[in-house]
């Protein structure tokens, strides 16, 4: 297990120097569509941390895909949720949304059927390129 930790905090403090610029391309956004107008420097700095977080945690947790005693669908699963979590608790936290109904099933349908997407494309491109390992060696070595 302590490997696993040691990866999750190196893997998480290499994404967490991401973390002001993904800031300021939100915060261009939300002053952008007119959400932000100023902010204060509690504000800056909370935005800041916790962003800086945010990126700590969603570079980090891919880790789980590590864990030999976890199926791909239950790794899967654990990924999304902390990722889930992650980023509605950061944008709850920091008034980016708004914590009613509607915004948070909107966040939830975007943030699910986003996921899905891009772990079908992942999934898609190394199956094909272990069928064209499989493919190449076919009849070679062993």
């Amino acid at each position: 297990m302590k490997p696993l930790v040691k990866a999750f905090f190196q893997k998480g403090l290499m994404a967490a120097g991401g973390g002001p610029v993904i800031l300021a391309i939100v915060y261009y956004f939300l002053e952008k569509y007119g959400v932000v107008a100023s902010l204060s420097v509690g504000e800056a700095v909370r935005g800041i941390l916790t962003v800086t977080l945010l990126a700590f945690i969603a570079g980090g947790v891919p880790v789980v895909y590590q864990m030999e005693r976890l199926s791909l669908m239950a790794a899967t699963l654990i990924h999304a949720a902390i990722l889930y979590a992650d980023y509605i608790l950061i944008y709850l936290f920091n008034g980016w949304m708004k914590y009613s109904h509607v915004p948070i099933l909107v966040f939830t349908a975007v943030f699910f059927v986003g996921y899905a997407v891009i772990w079908l494309f992942i999934y898609k491109g190394v199956k094909d390129n272990v069928e064209r390992l499989n493919k190449s060696m076919d009849g070679k070595g062993a």
